[in-house]
């Protein structure tokens, strides 16, 4: 008894499951199923609304136009005389003219025995003209004075199209009928190509418009016998086959009902009455969609529900996982948080130590020109010396004139050792990178004088050429002049190996490239062997004797021209070397006449 009721417990407990699996499962399907059934209505009957404002807007906008193209003289003139060839002649023009504008399928009057007296079409093998339609009811409709409106097929043409009448009066009575025809077939591509599976159905429940070629001018259901004797009467539909979509009778107007259709395929049925033209919108729906979805719904809480039983047994060895996955974020966090710290720290101190660097630049060449510049002070200032000695000599003798020619010489020298001193201080202050549209021909000057002292004692020529006024590149003025006159250093030094009485010359060109600027140095010494381009803005890297040089001019150089935003390019120039520095150009703002950093691409 006791083995039986162990196995009897598992048993109860499993139909348990197996009942409320099952009952949950169904009612899933049930709720998603109605759910997709309700979104599915909401969405055709968005839809729905979509496509008949569009239908409904191209077909009103043509209500008015029979009376509009009725207005016309040589209409009125033609009813009046159909058999002057002349005025036949000009009402056909005027019709094709019309019809043309307006994009219509055709246009065309008839008197009031149904004929066709001219049409826009009345140079084609298809025209209207001589044609009967008082069969046609928009024809009787128009004559008794109202619009006439009428769907068929064309009896002359086969083309199916939306027909608006109008009456033509003269004196206030009917003298014949302007007819407007209006294609419609376009919306049935337009349905297909959005994928919806709309049609057009008449009065009668008969579709003259269907995205599915197939239902065209075949009903819903099956039409009783006067309403196919009307057909046969208007010609409405031609020879349509007598054919019904479903064979059982049933209504057209109301909400989503299911309809069978021949082949034996359900669909869910929508409906949106035109009351303007008593036609019927109709939005044909696959419910497969839906049970499918409600299927696929319960198949997954079932899964769900299968899943959770297991879920159960490997919860606690899912909580021990997710414990060491935390603790192994966590660490994860820690080590790349001080990963990133010591980035942030030794970014700081490279930065610190290139701005050390270049200020370290900027102090070697100061010290290497610290002779030449010596020389260009001292000389004023024993001018000054001897100038002023005259000048005290000049007023003791009363020669004012002499004097005051002697006080501005000493002028123009101190302004001349201004010039210079304050080169010197803006070159050796130390201070960041500033990105700044900045003059090319205030460099160069800047960069001469400063070397001037070098130049002269090296007996070197510097070759420069015309610089426009309003040539800016967007850099640092300061650290620009530092590369130029390391260049400029570098060139010299390299012309020292040349012959006693040989011409040491030094080429610097500007070159404007539009939105770029290149400053071109190049020397005329031996130049650069294969193996020395390979290294040269390698720090430490020299081809100077020994002593001469660290090797960190050219890395410091390209390491500035790279903070503005440029690139430093060496090359063998046969004879000498080359350096052509890259610069971003700025431009003059002819407005405010001031440079303006290049705009963004």
């Amino acid at each position: 008894m006791k083995l039986r009721s162990q196995w009897e417990s598992p048993l109860v407990w499993f139909a348990w499951a197996g009942g409320v699996l099952a009952l949950t499962v169904w009612l899933t399907y049930t709720v998603f199923y109605r759910a997709a059934l309700l979104e599915a209505e909401r969405m055709g009957q968005a839809q729905m609304q979509l496509q008949a404002r569009e239908l409904l807007s191209s077909v009103e906008k043509f209500e008015h136009l029979p009376y509009l193209v009725g207005a016309e003289r040589a209409l009125a003139e033609a009813l009046s005389q159909p058999q002057d060839p002349t005025r036949i002649l000009e009402a056909n023009r005027y019709l094709e003219f019309a019809q043309q504008r307006t994009g219509v399928a055709a246009v065309y009057i008839l008197d009031t025995g149904g004929n066709t007296l001219a049409a826009s079409n009345w140079a084609t093998s298809a025209s209207f003209v001589g044609r009967n339609y008082r069969f046609r009811p928009y024809f009787y409709q128009a004559l008794e004075g109202k619009t006439g409106q009428f769907y068929g097929v064309g009896v002359t043409t086969g083309e199916p199209g939306f027909f608006i009448a109008a009456p033509l009066l003269q004196n206030g009575r009917v003298e014949g009928v302007v007819a407007v025809k209006v294609d419609l077939t376009p919306f049935e591509e337009r349905w297909r190509e959005a994928g919806l599976s709309l049609a057009l159905a008449d009065g009668a429940g008969v579709m003259f418009l269907s995205a599915n070629n197939d239902w065209r001018y075949r009903s819903l259901y099956p039409l009783s016998a006067s309403v196919l004797a009307e057909f046969r009467q208007t010609r409405q539909y031609g020879d349509m086959a007598n054919q019904s979509l479903s064979p059982r009778d049933q209504p057209t107007v109301g909400g989503a009902h299911a309809l069978q259709v021949l082949d034996g395929e359900n669909y869910l049925v929508k409906t949106r009455p035109l009351e303007h033209f008593g036609w019927h919108m109709l939005l044909f729906a696959d419910p497969a969609p839906s049970k499918r979805q409600g299927a696929l719904a319960a198949g997954l809480v079932g899964l769900t529900m299968a899943v959770v039983l297991l879920a159960v047994a490997f919860a606690w060895q899912y909580r021990r996982r997710m414990s060491e996955r935390r603790a192994m974020a966590h660490e994860r966090a820690q080590a790349i948080e001080g990963l990133e710290r010591r980035i942030a720290e030794r970014t700081a101190e490279l930065t610190a130590a290139n701005d050390v660097a270049v200020q370290t630049g900027k102090l070697a060449l100061l010290g290497q020109m610290a002779a030449g510049i010596s020389h260009e002070l001292s000389q004023p200032l024993a001018a000054l010396q001897t100038l002023a000695d005259n000048a005290a000599e000049l007023l003791k003798r009363n020669d004012p004139d002499s004097a005051s020619s002697n006080l501005q010489l000493i002028g123009g020298l101190c302004t001349r050792m201004g010039t210079i001193v304050g080169e010197l201080k803006a070159f050796a202050r130390k201070e960041p990178a500033r990105l700044q549209p900045v003059p090319l021909e205030q460099v160069i000057a800047s960069t001469l004088m400063l070397i001037e002292p070098i130049r002269h004692a090296s007996r070197t020529r510097i070759e420069t050429s015309t610089v426009d006024t309003d040539l800016a590149i967007l850099g640092d003025g300061i650290r620009l002049e530092q590369v130029l006159v390391n260049l400029l250093r570098n060139a010299m030094d390299a012309m020292e190996v040349m012959e006693a009485g040989a011409e040491r010359l030094i080429e610097l060109r500007v070159l404007n490239h539009g939105d770029t600027v290149t400053l071109s140095v190049r020397d005329h010494g031996p130049g650069l062997s294969k193996d020395a381009r390979a290294h040269l803005f390698e720090p430490f890297f020299t081809t100077k004797p020994s002593g001469k040089g660290l090797g960190l001019g050219l890395s410091l150089s390209q390491a500035i021209v790279r903070e503005m935003g440029g690139q430093i390019t060496a090359s063998h120039a046969e004879p000498g070397a080359q350096f052509d520095l890259t610069m971003r150009r700025a431009y003059l703002d002819n407005t405010s006449g001031r440079f303006e950093p290049p705009p963004f691409d």
